[in-house]
């Protein structure tokens, strides 16, 4: 038999050949054995990025702390807090509670002038003046 020239056309390929298995068996083993890597792989970078997302939240919360510190270091604002969160009053002023007509109380007022061991400016103790005035209110 003589061997196939070029002039006889071409040649088939084979339709499956041991070559092209053994390929897709390399394959699908590969494939097998990284499945669980990228499972963890991606998991890992799901908890990274969770992670990164706590680091910016906490350093954002201490930001804000930080700027509070700050603030603390500044007489007039602890003294404002005071004055707001516990109705506290500076020596020689009188602090007193406004009731509207609705029955709800409004922020203290601060006056000047009275000091705060408890009696008037004309040296009345408070209770008297009370009495007085609702006596006077009886009366008209």
């Amino acid at each position: 038999m003589a061997p196939p020239s070029l002039d006889d056309g071409p040649v088939p390929a084979r339709a499956f050949s041991g070559r092209i298995f053994a390929l897709i068996l390399v394959l699908v083993a590969v494939t097998i054995m990284l499945a669980p890597t990228v499972r963890v792989f991606f998991s890992q970078r799901a908890e990274i990025q969770s992670i990164q997302a706590d680091i910016a939240a906490k350093q954002n919360d201490q930001a804000n702390l930080k700027t509070q510190i700050s603030r603390w270091q500044d007489p007039a604002y602890i003294q404002q807090q005071a004055r707001d969160r516990i109705n506290m009053v500076m020596p020689g002023e009188t602090s007193y509670w406004v009731f509207g007509d609705d029955g709800t109380s409004s922020s203290p007022s601060r006056t000047s002038g009275a000091s705060g061991t408890g009696s008037t400016s004309s040296g009345v103790p408070w209770t008297q003046a009370l009495w007085d005035a609702v006596r006077r209110a009886g009366t008209e």
